[in-house]
């Protein structure tokens, strides 16, 4: 068969799979993505960029509406690119945001269209109000609410959708649901495993004498994951027990919370707001390569792992499969991936105070925690594991299983 993949990122959560199907010489893949250097062997990566940025007299609630069909019709051209190369493809999995999957269906009329789809937009009781309800105006509510334009014309278009969790599926209208499956990408087990002798020494940190380490990994330092709490936290975890440090991976962004003005960032903001922080013992690590990530995991004595109820990060998974001892936000979507076995310490963690209280009495190390991290590997291996995920997503692209028999595939 042709596959064509489109996803803004490259290879996003697309990439063991794509790399899985491109070793088969039963297919050939594509994929398109506006990731500007990506490049592979095997798969033909091909490049879109929207030709302008929305205009500033859009209304504000179209911004991203705009900004979505701006590089819709930049993968629309970018399509056709491909078809004059000679590649129609019979089946296309695209990621949903960014409206980048807006136009697929007009370019590939008779391919058949997997959506991956991971938030429907809720102004209420959900991730936008969950750290201050009062704060969710009507102008906002009906801006968050347009959000979900683009996402209602895609699942018209799509034959199926694919969602990681019961949770982020439950957000999607109850009339688009029998079009959606429940499906996670997973994470290799393998990779991320327990290793009780994994080196301590890191470029610039070495945590060879740290015998207790709380650690703390995220895309971006804010809000939505929980940092400024954490910071609260740890200020006075650190003055009751003398022997932690604490280690932070993750860049100094603002991904998915409101920015704050004047240009400060959270950790500026928590850094300012905390100023007997010990930072002898607060390590701030930045970005790390991926064995250096893993290690860090696999020293960590407590994991934190803290959000909204929002998209649930990898993470998350990865730090259950390297065995970690977690404590977590106590929201539906942490729940659900740490499983009905309470493999975790769970805490709401807009509560400052509570919040301290269950990183210090997750510290020890007893048989609680060995149980604990022996329950939070065995479920990433049983739930998440790509070893067992990839063939249902293999057999969905194939359409068999959810999804009927193939039909009219290209042979190549």
């Amino acid at each position: 068969m042709n596959i064509l993949f489109v996803h803004r990122d490259f290879p996003g959560q697309f990439g063991a799979l794509a790399e899985r199907l491109a070793q088969s010489t039963h297919h050939r893949v594509a994929f398109i993505t506006s990731a500007m250097n990506a490049v592979h062997a095997t798969i033909m990566v091909r490049q879109f960029r929207a030709h302008r940025q929305p205009a500033a007299t859009t209304h504000h609630y179209l911004h991203g509406f705009e900004a979505g069909v701006l590089n819709g019709q930049a993968v629309f051209e970018a399509c056709h690119h491909l078809a004059r190369e000679g590649f129609t493809p019979d089946v296309i999995l695209g990621h949903c945001g960014w409206g980048v999957t807006l136009y697929l269906r007009e370019a590939f009329p008779l391919a058949r269209l997997i959506g991956y789809f991971e938030w429907y937009y809720q102004p209420h009781n959900s991730d936008a109000d969950y750290l201050d309800p009062a704060a969710m105006t009507p102008d906002n509510a009906c801006r968050i609410r347009t959000l979900n334009a683009p996402l209602l014309m895609t699942l018209e278009d799509v034959d199926l959708g694919l969602i990681p969790t019961a949770f982020q599926r439950s957000l999607f209208p109850q009339s688009y649901q029998h079009k959606l499956v429940t499906l996670h990408d997973g994470i290799d087990t393998d990779y991320f495993m327990p290793n009780a002798a994994a080196d301590r020494r890191f470029d610039g940190y070495d945590y060879s004498n740290v015998n207790t380490l709380v650690t703390f990994a995220t895309r971006g330092m804010e809000p939505y994951r929980g940092f400024p709490e954490f910071m609260q936290a740890i200020a006075g975890l650190l003055q009751e027990h003398k022997d932690v440090h604490v280690a932070i991976a993750g860049e100094d962004q603002t991904y998915y919370s409101r920015r704050l003005p004047n240009g400060e960032t959270y950790k500026e903001r928590a850094l300012r707001e905390l100023p007997g922080l010990d930072l002898t013992r607060v390590h701030f690590m930045g970005t790390l390569a991926r064995p250096d990530y893993r290690r860090l995991l696999q020293i960590s004595t407590v994991h934190a792992y803290l959000t909204v109820p929002f998209v649930p990060s990898w993470s998350l998974v990865e730090a259950m499969a390297c065995g970690c001892r977690i404590v977590a936000s106590d929201t539906k979507p942490t729940r659900e991936i740490l499983g009905p076995d309470s493999c975790a310490g769970f805490v709401d963690h807009r509560d400052v105070g509570a919040l301290e209280k269950v990183l210090a009495q997750s510290l020890r190390y007893d048989a609680m925690a060995l149980q604990l991290r022996e329950c939070a590997r065995k479920r990433a291996v049983s739930a998440f594991s790509q070893a067992t995920l990839l063939p249902r997503w293999e057999q969905i692209i194939a359409g068999v299983g959810e999804t009927g028999t193939p039909e009219n595939a290209t042979t190549v």
